[in-house]
């Protein structure tokens, strides 16, 4: 393996940067570094971090945080998180890697993101919370009904946004409802996953309960 291939180099590849005030971020300059780094390794890493994210990003602020997830998962800015979609890299690993959206919500965008909803822009707001809200938009695969292939790895993202949806934070809940209304164009009946949580969540805020109600239909800003 490539000495530079390792995990620590990673996470401050993605993460270890100053934020910019008022300059485009570090990853839109023509000098900016680029991730050599083998694939396969890079999905071990999105679930190594994502799984310890408490713990291995507790040294990076909100808004390093935040500038960091914009450029690890919007298609827009690279192209690190289509290594989940890649098909000659294990599913079993692919899963794993999807999976630990789990423990870095739990353990990250619970703890740090304010309960502040992103979609009626409530201020102040945690920086991080913009990632948190955007993550199902920025990712750069989507769901394929028609291709038997993917079939394991979209019923996982379904199941993730399940268990995401369940934490028990606003800016959490809100962003799987989003991801939600992403891919309830490939699969309808992931609209059943909001209507159980709707019945199991008693005292939700009414203005979260309306973008419940408006993301099985894929009408959500």
């Amino acid at each position: 393996m490539n000495e530079a291939d390792t995990l620590p180099n990673w996470i401050a590849h993605v993460f270890d940067h100053p934020v910019a005030v008022s300059e485009p971020a570090w990853y839109w300059s023509p000098e900016a570094p680029v991730w050599r780094g083998n694939s396969e390794n890079m999905v071990t890493f999105i679930a190594e971090t994502f799984e310890r994210a408490g713990e291995l990003l507790a040294r990076f602020s909100d808004a390093e945080l935040n500038q960091g997830f914009w450029y690890l998962v919007s298609g827009s800015c690279s192209s690190l998180m289509l290594t989940l979609v890649e098909p000659a890299i294990p599913l079993a690993s692919r899963l794993r890697a999807l999976r630990s959206f789990v423990p870095l919500f739990e353990q990250v965008m619970a703890a740090r993101c304010s309960p502040h909803l992103s979609h009626l822009d409530e201020q102040p707001a945690n920086p991080l919370n913009g990632a948190c809200y955007m993550w199902w938009d920025f990712l750069p695969f989507f769901g394929k009904p028609d291709e038997p292939k993917r079939s394991e790895f979209d019923a996982e993202v379904l199941r993730v946004l399940q268990r995401l949806l369940n934490i028990p934070h606003d800016a959490c809940r809100e962003s799987a409802l989003h991801g939600i209304s992403e891919w309830q164009f490939y699969y309808p009946a992931s609209k059943s996953i909001v209507d159980d949580w709707l019945a199991r969540t008693p005292h939700l805020r009414p203005e979260l309960v309306e973008y419940a109600q408006r993301a099985k239909v894929g009408n959500v800003p």
